[in-house]
């Protein structure tokens, strides 16, 4: 019985170097479980586990022409196993130290790219603000600068609530406008400007 067993294993293997499929299909059948032992022996977390045992099976897929019929086939999927095992620990290791590397650069990067992205905003807005004409600027820079309310403003100019209402929603239009000609990327950071 053992020798038929065998002599099946043998034509799988030899079905599986030649490229069929099916053979393929029979031995991840075959072979799936105790793949996924030995992948979780190593890794000893399920997910992990899963992920070594596909690779497993890409890897092969990819070295059926290695496969020798004759030899031991669990020992060949045990090698690839703890190989693919070994080559993530490494892949992994590395990620780790090129994160922890790589963190403080970004950090200060991104803090040093903010700075200016913020400094180039302000410099857009403040041009976008001169633009405006002399009474609808009086009016923009004392509600959002200086925090007056639309009453405070009507009364500070002598002009109705209505107007600086008027003033307010021309300005933001026009100010919109600039900063679609001139920086349609930062007009994300203007809006959040404009309702500073």
């Amino acid at each position: 019985m053992e020798q038929l067993e065998d002599f099946k294993n043998a034509e799988l293997l030899n079905a599986l170097k030649a490229g069929d499929s099916a053979a393929f299909n029979e031995i991840y059948h075959q072979y799936r479980k105790k793949i996924y032992g030995y992948a979780y022996h190593f890794s000893r977390d399920g997910e992990e586990a899963e992920e070594l045992t596909q690779d497993v099976f890409v890897r092969l897929w990819e070295n059926r022409s290695k496969i020798d019929p004759k030899k031991n086939f669990e020992a060949f999927i045990y090698t690839l196993i703890r190989n693919n095992f070994l080559s993530t620990l490494r892949k992994k290791a590395r990620e780790k130290v090129y994160s922890e590397e790589n963190l403080k650069y970004e950090q200060s990067f991104n803090t040093i790219e903010e700075e200016l992205n913020a400094k180039e905003t302000k410099q857009i807005v403040h041009k976008a603000i001169e633009s405006l004409s002399p009474q609808v600027k009086k009016i923009y820079l004392l509600s959002r600068n200086g925090h007056h309310t639309h009453e405070e403003i009507s009364q500070l100019m002598g002009i109705s609530k209505n107007t600086v209402n008027n003033h307010l929603k021309k300005s933001l239009g026009i100010l919109r406008k600039y900063f679609s000609t001139y920086s349609p990327e930062t007009i994300l950071s203007l809006l959040l400007i404009m309702l500073c």
